[in-house]
């Protein structure tokens, strides 16, 4: 029994907890698309019923089912209609529940409008009209007129006869102007007061300039500056060199004062009927103009931009991160110039026929390796010239890449001159240091090149050529063989002179007999090729 009356208390918290609606409160603006989530947990399969309180239809609106325990019912544009509540009855088995969401509706869509400022007159009262267009809920707008710091007028909503429905309301501030309000300006601020809506959609203003006429009885009524053109002749892009003349023409009384001023410069350039002069402009006066109307009722400003078109100049071009790197880095090419219309960059690098073309001036050169390194030319160009920039580029990498020659080859006879010589690709330059094996003596070279003169069979042997810089190095073999020449011993005897006298075949025989015997006691076939040539 009391585990009975346990499931009394705790099942209905637990069946309520099952459902849901979301959001459960919200705050639209009329026209916004809004999207209300009904659904039920714990259940395999439920069915909703969306409603208005009162049973009053739902306009502007269709369901969606995206999973059998979720019902969406979407509003395309939320309106009036829709405030203040919607139901929706869930039902599950044989639970049933029904969840209830708020909604809050505004519209507030554009700035106030102001109007009468213009047509002030000194001394008399005049009107000044604001117009809040398409506002709900009214009673809670509040209108302020103010004048800089000072709230002069303020108006709310509950103090007018609203109907529940979308209104546009206009609020009038009246008063006598003065003279000297011709310099001042009067702004109509309105707040909608409505939880939920935006911070930045709460206030919207509008600020004018008030236009104070003074009559004389005796004269034309003073008005300020208005009905105000500019012209640039001969256009408001011109070619360097020519003469530009800017004209403005106001209707004033008494007559506007013009002031000319360019963006970025405190020079100013006075004139009394509105024309000035530049002659002969360059890239220099190129930017945007401020033209200053003004009399003592009251000034505007009117705006323009004068393009001055040249050829590339005051070009600079840096190098990232500088123009000496080592293989590998990425390096980045960076042109600016003064140029209109836009300059046009190509690079090339001496010796290359590959271009790289740039809108912006800027290069990449991504690892780069000794390849890459070399004399660059970068053009920079429009349709009215260019020029080119020169830049050399540095690529330190260690020796490689590497020959050794030898002349006139590595296999001499004794007494000839050698010359050794490496070549190698190497940026800072290699220093070249040759040793042989077996010797503490070296050889320095700063060009790869080394003469050994006159070699003997003690210069044979293995050689090393190391090649280095400060990045690196590797060492090079080579072997050198030296023929030697034949000495004859000191111990060798001298063959005598033979004469052979012209008496016969006999005597050849017994001087050829003789000969044979001396070589065969010399045992030398030196001395037998000396004693051939006899």
């Amino acid at each position: 029994m009391a585990l009975r009356m346990l499931w009394i208390f705790v099942f209905p918290a637990a069946f309520s907890s099952d459902f849901y609606l979301e959001p459960r409160k919200s705050t639209s603006q009329v026209g916004d698309r809004l999207v209300l989530k009904c659904g039920a947990r714990n259940c395999q399969k439920a069915e909703f019923t969306w409603r208005r309180l009162g049973d009053q239809p739902l306009m502007h609106t269709s369901e969606t089912k995206p999973s059998p325990t979720e019902s969406q019912l979407v509003i395309d544009g939320v309106t009036v209609e829709h405030k203040p509540n919607i139901l929706c009855i869930a039902v599950c088995g044989d639970r049933k529940v029904q969840k209830t969401t708020v909604i809050n509706v505004y519209s507030f869509p554009a700035d106030p409008v102001l109007s009468g400022n213009d047509r002030l007159r000194h001394g008399e009262k005049s009107d000044i009209t604001c117009v809040v267009r398409d506002v709900y809920p009214v009673e809670r707008l509040k209108i302020e007129w103010v004048q800089g710091e000072t709230v002069l007028s303020e108006t709310s909503g509950d103090q007018l006869s609203v109907k529940d429905e979308i209104e546009t309301q206009s609020f009038v501030y009246s008063y006598i102007p003065h003279f000297g309000d011709g310099e001042k300006s009067v702004t109509c601020r309105a707040t909608l007061d409505l939880p939920g809506i935006p911070n930045n959609q709460k206030t919207r203003q509008t600020t004018v300039n008030l236009t104070v006429q003074l009559l004389f009885p005796w004269s034309r009524p003073a008005v300020p500056p208005q009905n105000t053109t500019v012209t640039v002749s001969p256009s408001r892009q011109v070619q360097e060199g020519q003469n530009v003349t800017i004209s403005c023409r106001t209707v004033s009384f008494p007559p506007a004062h013009f002031v000319l001023t360019k963006d970025g410069s405190d020079k100013e350039l006075v004139s009394q009927d509105g024309t000035f002069r530049l002659p002969q402009v360059t890239p220099h006066d190129a930017g945007l103009y401020q033209l200053n109307i003004s009399n003592w009722l009251g000034s505007h400003t009117e705006l323009l931009t004068l393009s001055v078109m040249a050829p590339p100049r005051n070009t600079t071009v840096t190098v990232s991160p500088s123009r000496q790197v080592q293989e590998g880095q990425n390096v980045t090419i960076s042109c600016r110039t003064v140029s209109f219309p836009p300059a046009h960059f190509v690079l090339t690098k001496d010796g290359s026929d590959k271009e790289l073309v740039s809108q912006d001036g800027t290069f990449r050169l991504p690892q780069v390796t000794p390849h890459d390194a070399g004399l660059y030319q970068l053009n920079v160009s429009n349709r009215l010239g260019s020029h080119t920039e020169l830049l050399t580029l540095s690529v330190t990498a260690p020796p490689r890449n590497t020959t050794v020659t030898v002349f006139p080859s590595r296999q001499v006879q004794e007494g000839q001159n050698i010359t050794i010589s490496c070549r190698t690709v190497s940026f800072p330059p290699a220093h070249f240091v040759l040793t042989k094996d077996g010797s503490d003596k070296e050889l320095v070279s700063q060009d790869g090149t080394f003469q050994l003169p006159q070699v003997t069979p003690h210069d044979a042997g293995l050689y090393q050529l190391n090649i280095s810089n400060r990045l690196g190095s590797h060492t090079e073999l080579l072997t050198l063989s030296v023929m030697e020449q034949y000495r004859a011993p000191e111990d060798t005897p001298i063959l005598p002179t033979l004469i052979v006298p012209a008496i016969g075949a006999g005597a050849m025989v017994t001087t050829a007999a003789v000969l044979m015997r001396y070589l065969k006691r010399s045992n030398g076939r030196r001395v037998y090729e000396l004693a051939k040539g006899v």
